[in-house]
């Protein structure tokens, strides 16, 4: 990752592109100076530019922070208009595609709130497979603050396809072994999340489920409601379980109301029980499926 580049350009964002690190400068500022003229002066500018996979990522490097700076300076054009810097900026970066990846995941990580912001909404709209599994990559050695925002933002890039495993195996790491609690929440929830598209439903059952045993009461919380939103009724015994403890333990009425929602939802039975009784309906549910 070219975390120098972006760690200099967040600190001096509103500087333009033109005073970007030197590396192929001269290129860069000359397409630069031909995007500020317009988009008729650009297209002259750019030919070549997919042939130079190099300099394309530099400029995708330079538009994610001309995005950012033109949005903390200037705002959003008015509705209906897009030939303002930042709409132009950001429609450059889809129309790059993938080569504009890696710089926007940079930003969800290193930047600002509002330039995660606008990196997450790019990478969101641009659908790109690769970037989940970029993000999942490198997010394990940020800040605690960037990797709950990595986590989060997991559960709503696009499906990655044949690396959709490495993102579940981030996620699954995440909420075992993270040492933030909110970290370990928004994995819970990006594992629900994904879980559909994926297919992988009883893997996420098996995660989330283990979830219910950790050592703070909102990631516990968040792994029942997820299991619930999940839908897979196989999850009963274990939240059986985990009412017995809310109980024993004295969780308080919010945590109570959880499990129990997440019982009824599941069973499709209209009142709260007692544990005892939750593990009756559960052996008549298997032997009405048996039967």
């Amino acid at each position: 990752m070219r975390r120098l580049f972006l760690l200099i350009a967040l600190t001096s964002a509103c500087a333009g592109a033109g005073q970007a690190p030197s590396e192929r400068a001269d290129e860069r500022r000359a397409l630069f100076s031909a995007w500020s003229e317009g988009p008729e002066p650009f297209k002259l500018a750019s030919i070549g530019l997919e042939e130079d996979p190099g300099l394309a990522r530099l400029w995708a490097e330079d538009l994610v922070v001309v995005m950012v700076a033109s949005y903390r300076s200037q705002g959003v054009s008015s509705i209906g208009q897009l030939n303002g810097r930042f709409e132009r900026a950001r429609w450059g970066l889809l129309e790059l595609g993938e080569v504009a990846v890696e710089p926007l995941v940079e930003m969800l990580l290193l930047g600002n709130e509002i330039g995660a912001h606008l990196a997450l909404e790019t990478l969101i709209e641009g659908r790109e497979r690769s970037a989940a599994p970029l993000l999942a990559a490198v997010m394990s050695g940020a800040p605690a603050s960037a990797r709950a925002r990595a986590a989060s933002a997991l559960g709503e890039l696009a499906f990655a396809g044949e690396r959709e495993d490495e993102v579940f195996e981030r996620l699954e790491s995440v909420l075992r072994d993270d040492p933030m609690w909110v970290c370990r929440v928004n994995a819970a929830r990006s594992l629900r999340s994904r879980a559909d598209r994926a297919g992988a439903v009883r893997r996420v059952r098996g995660a989330l489920t283990s979830g219910l045993g950790d050592a703070d009461e909102e990631v516990r919380d968040a792994c029942c409601i997820a299991l619930a939103e999940l839908g897979d009724r196989a999850a009963v015994p274990a939240l059986i379980n985990h009412l017995e403890r809310v109980v024993r333990q004295g969780s308080g009425l919010g945590r109570l109301r959880n499990v129990q929602a997440a019982l009824r939802w599941l069973t499709k039975t209209k009142q709260d029980l007692a544990p005892r009784a939750w593990r009756r309906v559960w052996l008549e549910l298997q032997d009405s499926r048996q039967g």
